[in-house]
């Protein structure tokens, strides 16, 4: 039996650089133009590609939790141009129907001591927070909607950071509500020595939440409007 001739080395390389190129060239001219809305030769416009990169709007990620309506994700995606021509990006923030707060409070915690601090926010209220702390102290974010999803008991939370071993002496971000509900932490000083908290936090919530010592508090934020 005969056994074919081997490519040379010189052949393959040759046809894997032609590859190469042709797939470039349907990258540049089609797929780009189709999928991404880039380009850069023109040969998407004159082939009728745009249209579909500005068709292809994306729907947010919807939630139900807590019975609320969905759409509280952000999730930009490109919705055609303006008429000058300027790219419309959709889904770029979430509208809310009042102004925001502003709350900053100092919590002295006693050895052993914990307590809780939630905001009342609608879905897709977001809060921007910064806490720090003279001690490491263990955490968690935590929220409890107005409304419960079918089938769970009294009771019912969500976590959405945690950490009762090592804790943390500081936490800064910004926290986007799940769900209408009271959202926030709950600190323990797990140390033998006071340790001072100090939080600060400006978001769409109208009063704050408090348990301290099983004593539930409705606290009013310290925005000096």
């Amino acid at each position: 039996m005969q056994v074919p001739p081997m490519a040379s080395a010189a052949k393959i390389a040759a046809a894997t650089i032609a590859a190469f190129i042709v797939g470039s060239v349907i990258l540049v001219t089609a797929v780009l133009p189709a999928e991404y809305g880039i380009d850069p030769l023109g040969t998407g416009k004159a082939l009728g590609l745009m249209e579909l990169a500005n068709s292809a709007v994306k729907t947010p990620p919807q939630s139900t939790a807590g019975g609320d309506t969905p759409a509280v994700t952000i999730v930009p995606a490109a919705d055609g141009t303006t008429e000058d021509g300027a790219p419309m990006i959709k889904h770029t923030f979430i509208s809310q129907p009042a102004r925001y707060k502003v709350d900053s409070r100092v919590i002295v915690l006693a050895p052993g001591e914990g307590m809780e601090i939630k905001y009342h926010l609608p879905k897709g209220g977001g809060l921007i927070y910064s806490w720090t702390a003279t001690d490491t102290i263990a955490y968690e974010l935590h929220g409890e909607p107005d409304k419960n999803p079918p089938n769970t008991r009294i009771g019912y939370y969500e976590s959405y950071d945690l950490d009762r071993k090592v804790g943390k002496n500081q936490s800064h971000g910004v926290f986007i509500a799940p769900s209408t509900g009271i959202h926030g932490w709950f600190w323990e000083n797990t140390s033998t020595k006071e340790v001072t908290l100090n939080l600060v936090s400006s978001g769409y919530y109208d009063w704050i939440f408090q348990n301290r010592n099983d004593k539930e508090t409705i606290l009013q934020p310290t925005d000096p409007k």
